[in-house]
């Protein structure tokens, strides 16, 4: 159940989210340019056919339709990311992990040395 899923299953679902997506924005879009502010919901029916039309005419069903999804996917692909990111183990063992923590703080005490000692030199010059 936990088994990932393969590079062609992803590579499917990425291609029917994009048609998800190019389809909710052309009809989208569609829906916004063709709408007339000053006709009645028959004259949208007849104008712009039953599908455009009762988008226009009917707020609800046009959310559900174009809105709900594309809000569905962007949810999905986030969870899928943050999933996907705390699951990938780094590539370093621990011995390595140590090592450069080690090196790490090494460096850090040079550098907080050399600063106390420019502060000291130069405490002493303006004395």
């Amino acid at each position: 159940m936990n088994k990932p899923l393969s590079k062609k299953a992803l590579i499917i679902i990425a291609a029917i989210e994009v048609l998800v997506i190019v389809f909710c924005l052309v009809v989208s879009i569609w829906v916004m340019v063709t709408i007339d502010p000053n006709a009645n919901q028959q004259k949208n029916l007849d104008l712009n056919g039953p599908f455009i039309g009762t988008l226009q005419n009917n707020s609800i069903l046009f959310a559900l339709t174009i809105v709900l999804p594309l809000f569905l996917i962007f949810v999905v692909d986030g969870v899928y990311l943050i999933m996907y990111a705390t699951k990938r183990e780094s590539m370093l063992s621990d011995q390595e992990k140590n090592d450069l923590l080690e090196e790490a703080k090494r460096q850090a005490r040079e550098e907080a040395l050399a600063e106390i000692r420019n502060q000291s030199k130069k405490s002493e010059e303006e004395k």
